[in-house]
């Protein structure tokens, strides 16, 4: 994990302008979720034996090390923050206090889980209004939107520039935020892009399905449905290469990066010729003229492989196989399970707490909320070790500073364009692997420039789209300047900032402008945690 001192020393280091000073980690256990009782069920050979090759057995009977004092229990306003910080992209103006007042995070953590039975139904309607290809067949949208060209004619954008603005559009303004959150994850997870506008590829049309069908679709359902889904659709098929692969002439870069990204993880004991072997499984895996997956006989490798020390049949069933026994596989929940608790959680998660989540993995048969719930009611996550442990990528960033601000957001084309320059075009990483959401990848001076530029920008009104309505200032018309800054600073940030912070605020309040004042607090390294 890094530490809250390193994360702003080096922010400070990077902005003239503000500076920190480090807050207090604690890593202090919640008493929220408390241990269950001592008179226990007996558990099943096989729950022993998953815990056992979970390594869940070993770590209990480790003996406990020294227990450091490292601060206080987080207050209900704490928790509520936090939660929020980890299950939305960033809270709005009075939603800490909607949270207290439904019964506690716990409750509200809960409704976010379900998301079907949250009304989004304003958001749907807009993004419908705005995206009117959202529901249409891949054919639909290659014939209205294939030829278009952005280097044309920007007032008909094309699908490289619509998914993205689809994307930021529902974060910032869709109730169902966890599920927006947790989308992000799996975008970054089963990773495709948009093509270069010179590049004839079919995923130019074929994306904005994938992000339905297959992110959006199965992020709430089971890992192994959305690994199933991932990959037989034409965007991944393209992607990586695998409509290429044919007998006696198959392609490498899906099995490897299938077993690495999508499951095992880099460097879980398979080797080059497994990857070989599982290249051959997935030979004749292709799409039709109507981007229907299909399986080509004649273009599969004939006869049985072996992979990974088992015998895999020929045929599509081969293939099928192959994707059950991944994810099914410890390693796989291992890998999973590590990647969603420093996601949720902090970017070095405790062992302990991650064979546990990948405990619940296996028992569950990857059943995604269940996975979540089991990170978000962990001891864990209410430690202050991990509160405002997090560095907000650029959409992070991004994102919160609208919500915070309670921006109204017409177009997110120029907003789209910004986050590209920070660093993180949606749908568009240069990388099979998707962004990393850990500090180390987005402590750059450079893109911390683009932070504070995008903040006053904001607030003066430049971001083409964007709008802070005036009933957001108006909170703050009636206070002092002490007071108007102390009320900034708890609504943003809720909690301290560093002393240069504080004396460029308080120049900038001497002044009376206050949406100088908010785009210092937005640009702070404050900000940049979650």
């Amino acid at each position: 994990m890094v530490s809250h001192r390193r994360l702003l020393g080096f922010v400070g280091a990077c902005v003239v302008a503000c500076g920190i000073v480090a807050v207090p980690l604690s890593t202090r256990a919640d008493d929220d979720n408390p241990p269950p009782p001592h008179h226990k069920q007996p558990k099943s050979l096989q729950q022993r034996i998953i815990e056992a090759e979970a390594g869940i057995q070993d770590a209990a009977s480790r003996p406990q090390g020294p227990q450091a004092f490292v601060g206080p229990d987080l207050s209900e306003q704490e928790k509520a923050e936090q939660v929020l910080n980890r299950m939305t992209f960033g809270a709005t103006p009075g939603q800490v206090e909607e949270v207290i007042a439904k019964g506690g995070w716990q409750a509200w953590a809960k409704e976010q889980l379900d998301p079907q039975k949250i009304d989004d139904s304003a958001c749907d309607k807009e993004m419908a209004r705005r995206f009117p290809w959202i529901k249409m067949p891949i054919l639909d949208i290659k014939k209205a939107y294939a030829d278009r060209k952005d280097d044309k004619d920007k007032s008909e954008p094309s699908m490289r520039k619509l998914l993205p603005q689809l994307v930021l559009s529902r974060q910032v303004l869709s109730k169902r935020q966890f599920k927006e959150v947790m989308c992000e994850f799996w975008r970054n997870h089963f990773c495709v892009d948009e093509p270069a506008p010179n590049e004839e590829k079919s995923r130019t049309w074929t994306d904005a399905d994938y992000e339905e069908q297959v992110i959006r679709k199965y992020c709430f359902g089971s890992f192994k449905d959305m690994l199933f889904a991932s990959a037989r659709h034409p965007a991944m098929l393209e992607y990586l290469d695998n409509k290429l692969s044919k007998a006696n002439a198959w392609n490498e870069n899906y099995a490897r990066e299938v077993m690495e990204l999508h499951t095992l993880g880099a460097d879980q004991g398979y080797s080059n010729r497994d990857v070989q072997e599982l290249s051959k499984v997935f030979t004749g895996w292709q799409y039709d003229a109507n981007y229907r997956f299909y399986f080509n006989a004649k273009e599969h490798q004939p006869g049985p492989k072996h992979w990974e020390g088992m015998t895999i049949p020929q045929g599509y069933e081969g293939g099928e196989q192959a994707l059950y026994t991944l994810a099914t596989a410890p390693r796989t929940a291992r890998f999973i399970s590590t990647k969603l608790c420093k996601f949720l959680m902090n970017d070095s998660p405790s062992p302990a707490l991650v064979r546990q989540v990948a405990l619940v993995f296996r028992q569950t048969d990857g059943d995604l909320p269940k996975v979540y719930w089991a990170i978000i009611s962990s001891r864990d996550f209410m430690s202050r070790l991990n509160y405002r442990a997090k560095f907000k990528t650029p959409v992070f960033f991004t994102v919160s500073a609208l919500r915070a601000t309670s921006a109204k957001l017409d177009s997110a084309a120029e907003t789209c364009d910004r986050i590209a320059k920070m660093g993180e075009a949606i749908y568009n990483c240069p990388d099979p692997t998707g962004y990393r959401d850990v500090a180390e990848s987005w402590m750059d001076a450079g893109v911390l420039t683009s932070r504070w530029q995008f903040s006053w920008d904001l607030m003066a009104g430049s971001v083409e789209g964007v709008k802070v309505p005036a009933t957001f200032l108006a909170r703050y018309k009636s206070l002092n300047s002490e007071a108007a800054e102390a009320k900034m600073i708890e609504d943003l940030i809720g909690g301290d900032v560093g002393d240069r912070e504080l004396v460029a605020l308080k120049e900038v309040a001497g002044q009376g402008d206050q949406p100088r004042m908010v785009s210092i607090i937005l640009g702070s390294p404050s900000f940049q945690q979650r």
